[in-house]
């Protein structure tokens, strides 16, 4: 008997203990210091997370102008560096250019003044021989060619055909005669060896050559001794 009534009170005990455990409050209350520890423990990682983030957020503050306008302004600064920067380079560039532009065309002039002109003081030398021809022949009249022999009137017309060669020859490489009778005088052309009196020529102007004048590619290579009239005098003009 004492054993069936010690399991009533047992069986009537667990029964409110379950119905007191269905209950939210008892829940909480008999969980309550589980879940409240691990709250606890949530919490202060949460606070033990709060110094980190602030501190990030400070270093992103220093590093970052606080003002707009300061940032706006060093950006413009660093700008209007950069673009006198850029105007100094393109200006020296183009001063480079320029130079290297010069040069060529300087190069391109001597190396063409060479080409041209590199003959000059062989020429020089071969008109030498050229007078020589040319006052042999003109010296000869027609009248020595009528009395002379076959022999002398053959070496005079071999004479000539070497002159009009040459001249060819001078012509090809640009040499050229001035041919200043009856011209003006011109003291870059024209040496003065004597002075002629004359009626008819201008005062000024050549009437007689003793050594032929030359240019080369229209560069005075030997100037001409010329004779240069000048106004005749009252008894000239008599006679």
């Amino acid at each position: 008997k004492m054993v069936a009534t010690y399991l009533s009170v047992v069986r009537s005990s667990c029964e409110r203990a379950v119905m007191w455990a269905s209950r939210p409050r008892g829940f909480l209350t008999l969980c309550g210091n589980p879940i409240q520890h691990k709250t606890e423990e949530n919490q202060d990682s949460v606070n033990s997370a709060k110094p980190l983030k602030c501190t990030a957020e400070n270093a992103m503050q220093h590093k970052m102008p606080s003002n707009p306008c300061a940032s706006q302004k060093m950006l413009q600064l660093k700008m209007n560096e950069l673009a006198k920067e850029h105007q100094t380079l393109q200006e020296n560039y183009k001063k480079v250019v320029a130079r290297v532009e010069d040069d060529n065309r300087r190069i391109r002039k001597c190396v063409e003044d060479a080409r041209l002109y590199g003959i000059q003081s062989f020429c020089k030398d071969v008109l030498a021989l050229a007078d020589i021809l040319e006052k042999t022949t003109k010296g000869v009249t027609r009248e020595d060619l009528a009395n002379s022999n076959p022999t002398l009137k053959n070496l005079y017309e071999g004479l000539c055909l070497i002159d009009e060669e040459l001249c060819k020859i001078f012509s090809k490489h640009g040499l050229e005669k001035m041919n200043s009778i009856g011209l003006k005088y011109n003291s870059a052309e024209h040496e003065i060896v004597l002075r002629v009196p004359s009626v008819e020529a201008s005062p000024g102007t050549v009437v007689k050559i003793m050594k032929e004048g030359y240019k080369l590619h229209g560069r005075i290579l030997r100037t001409a001794q010329v004779g240069l009239a000048i106004e005749a005098q009252p008894h000239f003009k008599e006679r």
